[in-house]
């Protein structure tokens, strides 16, 4: 028996039967039969005939051996079939059995009254104090009270259906319980998954989530809270409005912005300018102008023969000084509404005016007032972080800092996730020098660091929980991320426990009926 406990062997699905070959069982001072372990003892009272003796024939968990059958090899064979009874009739009552439920605070599934505010941590080293006395009672455990939940009132529920009663013990470390780092096979728990591991409590309720590395130690029930992981940060402040008039003009608009003023000078120096370079490349007035010269000076004739009424030749046409300069200035008093005088009379001129003038009249101007307007109207706030690339952009760029209630499932998300979720957990251990630093006693803990408002502060936690616990504070006033991922939570028991599938029939026999109310 010392062999099968000390290898875990005992389980519900496994069936251990025993040949004793006495006319009686084994006194239970001399031989232990209790759960999980599944036991058959056989006796011989005489040739021809036996006994058989079962440890799980009642529900109250004493491993008392009751005789459930026997066998006469003279007479009719086996007196009752089937031969063991069958688990689900034996634990749909309890008969009063007292189960201990390890229990801390945790609104809204638990408000828990400490008769001492103490920080847990005693509580802790006493639990290691006492795991080498696994069976002892429950006297050795502090009780706590609780005053209402969402699982307490579960649990009410189940206790009424099932007949038992139940005590509730303080969690070692106020904690669910986490893998022990010191720990070289790294598969003993803390908390109250490890009261559970050394077969110390019966249940564990309180958003208890599903995880492969629990799993190895404790089992679940069907599941009773289908639960998203989401994060809490602080709701979208204002943004300062001495920037307001620059805000209509968001990033990816602000380039082809400046752009545009930037080239609308030259481009309107171009168009006014090269049919002066064409005109004066393509000009032959010059041998003109030589031909009539000679003609004067060989006829003295006064005046001139180019239809010059005073005798005087017409300039040639040569580009205005200071022309880029001016239209510079121009496309800028243009842009900005203001009055300027006309450059040149040329129609490619006019038109190149009249766009620019469109563009900066009924583009920019009326676009730009109506935006202005309605921020005025509505004033603008930050861009919400509800992702968590987000939230790792926000880290990174910005300060914000990530809290995780210790010993929690969302803090194994964070340790064993991959990609962005390993890349926020390597950002949340250098967020503070101190060691642990990321770590908070609880998610109302957590919302309370953000209600404070003393820098840019985000919570990871089940989003049922971040929901509950920003009410007290207003949900206004606080920003809840998209769902990251999908979490399962159940009612916890010991690895092999016999009643796991009484405990499944009424649960899922209640949601069924449930859904039909």
């Amino acid at each position: 028996m010392d062999r099968i406990y000390e290898r875990k062997l005992a389980h519900r699905l496994s069936l251990f039967i025993f040949y004793w070959g006495a006319k009686y069982p084994p006194k239970r001072s001399e031989v232990q039969f209790s759960e999980p372990l599944k036991a058959v003892v056989v006796t011989r009272p005489r040739n021809k005939a036996f006994r058989i003796y079962y440890n799980q024939a009642v529900s109250n968990n004493n491993g008392q051996l009751s005789l459930v059958s026997w066998y006469d090899g003279e007479n009719l064979g086996l007196s009752k079939e089937p031969l063991l009874p069958l688990a689900s009739r034996v634990y749909a009552n309890f008969h009063g059995r007292v189960f201990r439920v390890p229990v801390f605070h945790s609104p809204p599934w638990f408000w828990v009254n400490y008769k001492n505010d103490t920080n847990g941590k005693g509580s802790q080293l006493e639990y290691d104090n006492r795991e080498n006395h696994k069976r002892e009672e429950s006297s050795e455990f502090q009780e706590v009270q609780v005053i209402g939940g969402r699982d307490h009132r579960l649990l009410q529920l189940l206790a009424k259906h099932m007949n038992f009663e139940y005590v509730y013990i303080e969690a070692p470390g106020r904690t669910q319980g986490s893998l022990r780092a010191d720990n070289e096979d790294n598969e003993t728990f803390t908390g109250g998954i490890g009261l559970l591991q050394n077969g110390l409590a019966d249940f564990f309720l309180g958003d208890v989530s599903l995880s492969w590395e629990r799993r190895k130690v404790i089992e679940f029930s069907f599941f009773t809270l289908a639960d998203s992981g989401a994060f809490a940060t602080h709701a979208p402040r204002r943004l300062n409005e001495a920037l307001a008039i620059l805000r209509p003009f968001k990033a990816d608009v602000w380039p082809y912005l400046i752009l545009t003023i930037i080239f609308s000078g030259p481009v309107f120096y171009f168009i006014i300018a090269i049919p002066f370079k064409w005109q004066a490349e393509n000009d032959i007035n010059k041998q003109h102008k030589f031909y009539m010269t000679y003609i004067r000076e060989i006829t003295h004739i006064e005046g001139s023969i180019d239809g010059n009424r005073h005798g005087t030749q017409k300039p040639d046409a040569e580009i205005p000084k200071n022309l880029f300069d001016k239209c510079l200035w121009f496309t800028v008093q243009l842009f900005l509404k203001q009055a300027c005088k006309e450059l040149s009379s040329s129609y490619r001129a006019k038109f190149l005016t009249i766009v620019y003038w469109i563009a900066g009249t009924y583009v920019l101007a009326d676009v730009y007032s109506a935006q202005l307007t309605s921020l005025f109207a509505r004033p603008a706030r930050e861009p919400p972080i509800n992702t968590l690339t987000k939230l790792q952009k926000a880290m990174l760029e910005d300060g914000y800092q990530l809290f995780v209630e210790k010993e929690s499932s969302s803090l194994e998300m964070l340790e064993n996730g991959t990609e962005i979720f390993r890349q926020l957990y390597a950002l949340m251990k250098l967020q503070n020098p101190l060691e642990d630093g990321y770590l908070i006693e609880s998610v109302e803990a957590g919302i309370h660091l953000i209600a404070d408002g003393q820098g840019n502060k985000a919570v990871l936690g089940g989003r049922e929980t971040l929901y509950f616990n920003i009410k007290q504070y207003g949900s206004k006033n606080f920003q809840l991320s998209q769902k990251l991922y999908t979490r399962y939570s159940a009612v916890a028991v010991q690895i092999g426990c016999p009643f796991l599938d009484s405990l499944n029939d009424v649960w899922h026999t209640g949601q069924n009926d449930h859904r039909r109310i």
